[in-house]
């Protein structure tokens, strides 16, 4: 009885922690503005930095910084999300001659976003 009563207290525990780590990321299906959920701040700063080309795509860094709290990272194009992250870095690659949005968050403080030209 005492070993079924631990096991039933483990497995809350671990529950209760994965629901709080997978609700903590960027969602591939919300098609809205981070800012929708999370409150629009400066506070919340995003540094993209062009790694390499080729004819046809960009490779690049994301830096999310400021702000308080878990960081995470999406690039949208139009209501499409290419690529995502629940760190406070990153690389991603997208196709040149279109204009994304790299949206930055920190879960205390809100989104911020940088529009990225790709030439």
């Amino acid at each position: 009885m005492k070993k079924l009563a631990t096991t039933f207290v483990l497995l809350a525990i671990v529950g209760t922690v994965l629901g709080f780590a997978s609700s903590a990321q960027a969602f591939p299906t919300k098609t809205a503005a981070c800012s929708q959920c999370h409150g629009k701040s400066t506070a919340v700063k995003i540094t993209i930095t062009k790694i390499s080309q080729t004819s046809r795509t960009a490779k690049y860094s994301v830096k999310v910084t400021g702000g308080r709290g878990a960081a995470g990272w999406a690039v949208k194009y139009g209501a499409r999300n290419l690529a995502r992250r629940t760190a406070s870095t990153g690389t991603f690659t997208v196709a040149r001659g279109k204009t994304y949005r790299v949206w930055a968050v920190k879960k205390s403080s809100g989104a911020n976003y940088k529009t990225l030209v790709v030439k």
